[in-house]
């Protein structure tokens, strides 16, 4: 089950670039101006954009709404794509399990360049096509999109910047449901990678305990002892275990002798 996410209106903006700020939400507008029409029309989305005209936007599975208010209209503008089907999140899931560097990524609040590649490698992409996407408006323009559609768009691509999860929620589930679920599949994320037979102790009873005997040392003056499998060895095999005993006898008493 998918909720939906608003995200309060933009006040009007000044100097603020329209394209987004980060790769995905770039790609997400150039999209969109290599779709359009009429660039024009762009111009005018993107003055919408900035000035404050666009209500909160919401977010759910395959759409994208918002109200637009003019001065002499109010529209409503829904943006729909499409939710990826069983085999493409099959893909995605499997994707995200291969690497655990994407999960860490994503629950910092960045859509990785590498998880979009792996992707793209069996044909699956998070971010919507607007190519395919179908942009309708409650205005009369002819338009695709019209003005009023521009500037939800533009202003999606704002919220995109800071919030890439929200393209799980575009293609049909929510990012933190399958974070978690990644979480979940690498223990290295989520849970101590100790052998579940050793147990953490608090460090005041590890330093309260009494140590154990140690080891004792080495003879001193003692030589090392010759392998019993040098008997049946070829000459050359012999030849190099000697070698590598001396060489080893002298790095260890060599200061003794």
């Amino acid at each position: 089950m998918t909720d939906a996410v608003t995200h309060p209106r933009f006040p009007a903006q000044n100097g603020r670039r329209t394209r987004g700020r980060t790769w995905w939400a770039q790609r997400w507008v150039d999209d969109v101006e290599q779709a359009a029409l009429d660039s024009d029309t762009l111009k005018r989305g993107r003055a919408y954009a900035r000035g404050g005209l666009v209500g909160p936007l919401t977010f759910a599975a395959g759409l994208v709404s918002a109200d637009v208010h003019t001065d002499d209209e109010s529209l409503h503008v829904r943006i729909r794509v499409d939710p990826l089907d069983e085999r493409q999140w099959g893909e995605v899931l499997a994707t995200l399990a291969s690497r655990s560097g994407h999960v860490a990524q994503l629950s910092s609040g960045t859509l990785p360049r590498e998880l979009d590649e792996d992707l793209a490698a069996v044909d699956v992409s998070l971010i919507p096509s607007m190519f395919d996407a179908d942009a309708t408006c409650t205005c009369e323009e002819w338009d695709v999109p019209c003005r009023h559609a521009a500037a939800v768009l533009y202003q999606a691509a704002w919220v995109l910047d800071d919030d890439p999860l929200l393209f799980f929620l575009l293609r049909g589930r929510e990012g933190q449901e399958i974070l978690q679920r990644r979480h979940g599949a690498h223990p290295e994320t989520s849970r101590s990678s100790f052998d579940d037979g050793c147990v953490p102790v608090p460090a005041t009873d590890a330093y309260a305990s009494v140590p154990g005997p140690l080891p004792a040392p080495p003879r001193p003056g003692g030589s090392p002892v010759r392998p019993c499998w040098l008997d049946g060895a070829p000459p050359e095999v012999r030849a190099d275990a000697v070698w590598y005993a001396v060489v080893t006898a002298i790095s260890r008493y060599g200061d003794r002798v």
